[in-house]
């Protein structure tokens, strides 16, 4: 594994490992998020004084946070010299994404651009065995890239203040596991954990097609359905983190009056089982051997594809109906499988939706895990630079 050539020329880890007050840090996660700014225009932005904006922007100037810009002349007044973060030389972040099978990390730049990747099979599920894995990936990301300062952990489960997994199904831990700590005690630097969902729909908002949109809907699909929403600027976790996190979304009433979960038709599990029952897949055979049989055009792969796009479309439908966003963003590992019923997804959705909401944008993911781990290394940035999650 290569570093990324900083050591030496960057800021060092002990200089940015706290960014300072809040007037710095609001000059820092304004220049972040929207680019290069004067000095003047950071003062009538943020409501600081003109001293102020000058005192933390030499701060920042001379501990290589931030750099400046070419002069820009005005047509009246004193020239605007813009400034910008300092990404080339600025701190590194991990994120890393956790499955029941392997861990994969990736090191950013503050902006969450990526600059490795690194994947690590894990044997056991256990929390000690996940732990030692996440570590290990960790350690190694350290000694490659010396300017890291803060570490995102994202899985599929419930999480608290983003630090403690309070249960994660898919994993098989039904009782709280304190993450952050554990992993704090080791690599000395600050964790913070989320719902994998929740900080790739960070990343999104932050640095990702998100941008575009003040509210947004995330549906993923794969080994679980998960829904999150962006409403106004601000991602809805709920009272007890759990929202659109369950996979419990009826979306139908079963033969005998109960109401059919979204995840009991869309999830990989129910996707196979329903593709065994019909004859189109032998027991034994997944989820890549339905992929084969989709991309040959076969019927019954199609059916079914096309039967797991109507669901979602219905559960789009009712989530577009309560939360009216301007975009609906399809993912997960199985949106492969949704993007070859594409045509029902749409037009099932479309019909469902009032004359004025016809605009709704669909954006599609790559159902890669390196978008999942980008958008965990996110909220590690989002931890540094002060925002409350």
């Amino acid at each position: 594994m290569q570093g990324d050539g900083t050591t030496g020329a960057g800021a060092d880890t002990a200089t940015v490992a706290e960014l300072g007050g809040e007037s710095t840090r609001a000059v820092y996660r304004d220049l972040l998020r929207f680019g290069p700014r004067s000095r003047s225009e950071l003062s009538q932005r943020l409501g600081l004084s003109a001293p102020t904006v000058t005192r933390v922007s030499r701060d920042l100037l001379e501990r290589d946070l931030l750099h400046p810009l070419d002069i820009v002349q005005q047509a009246k007044g004193r020239p605007h010299e813009p400034l910008d973060i300092e990404e080339n030389r600025g701190p590194r972040f991990i994120g890393v994404k956790v499955t029941a099978d392997e861990v994969h990390a990736v090191v950013t730049t503050v902006r969450a651009n990526v600059l490795e990747e690194l994947t690590l099979p894990l044997e056991d599920p256990a929390p000690q065995s996940i732990q030692e894995t996440i570590l290990l990936a960790v350690e190694a990301m350290i000694a490659a890239h010396p300017h890291v300062v803060g570490i995102g952990v994202g899985l599929g489960g419930l999480v608290a203040e983003r630090r403690t997994v309070v249960s994660a199904h898919l994993l098989g831990w039904r009782e709280p596991v304190e993450l952050a700590a554990a992993l704090e005690a080791r690599v000395q630097l600050p964790v913070v954990v989320e719902n994998d969902l929740i900080a790739m729909v960070s990343g999104l908002h932050w640095f990702g097609m998100g941008r575009s949109y003040d509210s947004f809907a995330v549906l993923t699909v794969g080994a679980g359905v998960g829904i999150a929403t962006v409403v106004d600027g601000r991602i809805v976790r709920g009272r007890h983190y759990m929202a659109g996190l369950t996979g419990r979304l009826p979306i139908g009433v079963g033969p005998h009056g109960d109401p059919v979960a979204i995840r009991e038709v869309a999830s990989t599990q129910a996707v196979l089982r329903r593709a065994r029952e019909q004859g189109v897949l032998a027991e034994g055979e997944g989820v890549e051997d339905l992929r084969t049989l989709l991309a040959r055009g076969h019927d019954g792969a199609l059916s079914i594809a096309t039967e797991m796009s109507r669901a979602l479309a219905v559960a789009a439908v009712g989530l577009v109906a309560v939360v009216d966003p301007e975009a609906i963003v399809l993912g997960g590992e199985n949106v492969d499988l949704l993007r070859a019923g594409a045509p029902t997804f749409e037009e099932t959705l479309r019909q469902g939706l009032a004359g004025s909401q016809q605009e709704l944008a669909i954006r599609t993911l790559s159902g890669d895990f390196d978008e999942w781990a980008r958008g965990v290394a996110v909220i590690a940035v989002q931890a540094f630079v002060g925002v409350e999650p």
